[in-house]
Order: C-alpha cells, then structure tokens, then sequence
C-alpha cells in the first residue's frame, strides 16, 4: 500500500487538505464530530501528521530558481523537475519563481540584478553557476540568504547548504571503460579527449578523472581539447584537431552536452570510431540510431532539479537535512536502451 498522507485522508472522509490538518492542531478551528472523525479514520491507517502537513495552513514559502545555461535543452529538462516537484508541494503553500539567464546572451550585471530579486526569498536554488567568476556574488548573496542549493555542478569556492548533480568523476571512468571494452582486442587504443569550458570545476574533475582512468586502463590519451562550450569554437577547431591526428585515433569522449558540431563533422567525413558522448536528448538519438554516437551518459538533470527542490522545501519546513552532496543516477545509453530515456 502506498504511503498515508494527508491528502489520502481527505480524498476518503472527502474533506480539504486543510481540513484534515486542522484536526490534529487543538487549537484548530474544525466541528469536533469531524474532529473525532479524522482521528479514528489516521488511526486506523497509522497515521501521524508532521510539520510537513502544518504548512497547510501557515505562510507561503517562496522558493527563487536562478538556471544560468546556455543549452535550452538542460533549461527545459530543468523547468520539468521543477514542475514535477512542484506538483507534489503545492498544496504545502510552497510557491517558486523561475529567472533564466543566457550567459552568452546577457551580461554579468543582469545575473547579479537576477540573483538580488531572490534576497528576502525562503530558499534558492542556483544552477551554472559553477564558474570562479561568479563565486564572489553567490558569497555576498549567501550572507543575507543562507540557505542556497546548487544544481547540477558545484562551485566549491562558495558557501551553500546542498547539492545535487551528478558524479562527473564516475563518468568519465564509466566512459573510459567502454571506450576500452570497445578497443579491448585492437592493439592500439588512442584516445581524444573534449572537455566543456575547463573554467568550470565540473570539466575540469571530468578530465582529471577520464585522465587516470586512461592511465589505469592502459588508454593513451592523445590530447584533451577544451571546447569551451560553444559551438562556433567547437566547430572551428575540430578540422584542425583531425588533421594532426587523423586516422591514428580510436576513440572520443566528449564531457559536454554540447556535441552536434562533432557529430556533424563525422558523420560528414564518415569517420566510424568508438564515440561517447554525454547528456541525451533527441539530436543525440539521431546520431546513434545512425551509428555516429555509439553511447552516451545520461545525467538525469530533470531529477537532480526535482530533488533539489524537494529537499530545499523539506529543509525550510522541517529543517530536514542529509547530503552535503546528492548525486543522482548516470546511465550508459545504447541504442538498444535509448527508448527507456524518451
């Protein structure tokens, strides 16, 4: 049997949420034949409210979502989790406001301007904020607003309460494995590297990471290249990088989702080599279908927001806390799995 709740108890005595939760406050102003109802019928399940069900009927809580991104891809996946999260708190008087900040597109100022709109706010959640350039203002925010959550990397310079993201380090070794079981009985194993912008501490623990895996493996890496995630850069320099190699290199990985241009420019040179790429949405499963892309890594960032949320709300309310650091689940794809990721 799932889980009593409030709302299991209102939907069968077929009275408010609010209702229910009054019964169990002495104080709570409800006709005390109803009173006596809720209790007999929560007694009969088990169950016992928490501070959790109080929030029905107390202040709203205001939670502020900073998605600093370039990739509306990971913006989308981000507002999902967030609606998804929403749907189970709504009733809990937990309300959200959601500001989107195109770093190519806007200025510094802008996300500065952004971030002081959430001051007063119960709680914010940050996501791309991961880069030096930000740590000085999450830091002067963090003073007057504590309780921050980061999403999908971490700024370690900075103060906050949690995380939640994925292990880039358990990726890149994910990734180097396969790349290894694919070239396991071929004599030479080269290996090139695509790391996304290295001023991120999440590229730059994924390439240290990949590298020792490389080097236990007995992988020889040829060269890690940041591609600074952007896709004119990326574009630019991938002739060049094939021209110095050619065909001497077996295998890719590339850290960022920001892999199109790459994809592109093998499927239009037909280069056929063991290629895994991270993230999946559906350029991503195009490619693979037609054999350019032979795995890439799902990072889930629709549950890492959806987490985050829920967790900032159960912290604010409850003063609920766990991990410094949650890591949601990463997965190989393959073609023949990649229809579970839809």
């Amino acid at each position: 049997m799932a889980d009593v709740t409030i709302y299991t108890l209102a939907k069968e005595l077929n009275m408010s949420p609010s209702m229910v939760s009054r019964a169990f406050n002495p104080n709570g102003k409800i006709n005390e034949d109803k009173r006596k109802l809720v209790l007999e019928t929560a007694k009969m399940y088990n169950f016992s409210p928490n501070k959790f069900a109080s929030r029905l009927s107390m202040q709203t809580i205001r939670i502020g979502i900073l998605i600093n991104s370039k990739f509306k891809i990971n913006t989308d996946k981000m507002i999902i989790g967030i609606n998804s999260a929403y749907e189970k708190l709504k009733d809990y008087k937990v309300k959200y406001d959601i500001t989107v900040i195109n770093p190519i597109e806007n200025k510094f100022s802008d996300y500065e301007q952004a971030l002081q709109k959430y001051v007063d706010y119960d709680g914010v959640i940050l996501a791309g904020t991961n880069s030096k350039r930000y740590t000085q203002i999450i830091n002067k925010f963090y003073k007057k607003n504590p309780n921050i959550v980061q999403v999908q990397a971490i700024n370690e310079d900075t103060k906050y309460l949690f995380a939640s993201k994925h292990n880039e380090k358990k990726a890149s070794e994910m990734a180097a494995e396969f790349l290894y079981n694919c070239l396991k009985k071929s004599k030479r194993k080269n290996i090139l590297l695509f790391t996304g912008d290295r001023e991120s501490t999440l590229h730059s623990s994924a390439e240290t990471a990949f590298k020792n895996a490389c080097e236990e493996l007995g992988l020889t890496l040829l060269e890690s290249v940041d591609m600074k995630d952007r896709n004119d850069y990326f574009a630019k320099i991938i002739p060049a990088i094939f021209e110095k190699y050619g065909e001497i290199i077996d295998g890719i990985y590339i850290t960022s989702g920001l892999s199109m241009p790459l994809c592109e420019y093998l499927e239009k040179n037909k280069i056929d080599i063991a290629f895994v790429t991270f993230d999946m949405y559906d350029d991503i499963k195009a490619y693979m279908k037609n054999g350019v892309i032979t795995a890439t890594i799902s990072q889930n960032v629709v549950n890492q927001m959806q987490t985050a949320f829920e967790m900032l709300a159960r912290y604010i309310i409850n003063g609920e806390s766990g991990h410094k650091t949650i890591y949601t689940d990463i997965q190989l794809v393959l073609k023949s799995n990649m229809h579970q990721f839809d």
